[in-house]
């Protein structure tokens, strides 16, 4: 069994989910909200 690539496995999906909530937090500050699915949609108040 390669345990080291669970290990990496690991590192890189713990980065990309704190990559992830790092950019809609800084989202978020800046004032643009992320378009989600079912919610309000596109071009209503001018922005994404």
């Amino acid at each position: 069994m390669v345990w080291w690539l669970w290990v990496v496995l690991l590192v890189a999906v713990v980065g990309l989910l704190s990559a992830a909530t790092l950019a809609v937090q800084a989202r978020r500050r800046a004032g643009t909200v992320i378009a989600v699915r079912g919610g309000r949609r596109p071009g209503r108040g001018g922005r994404l």
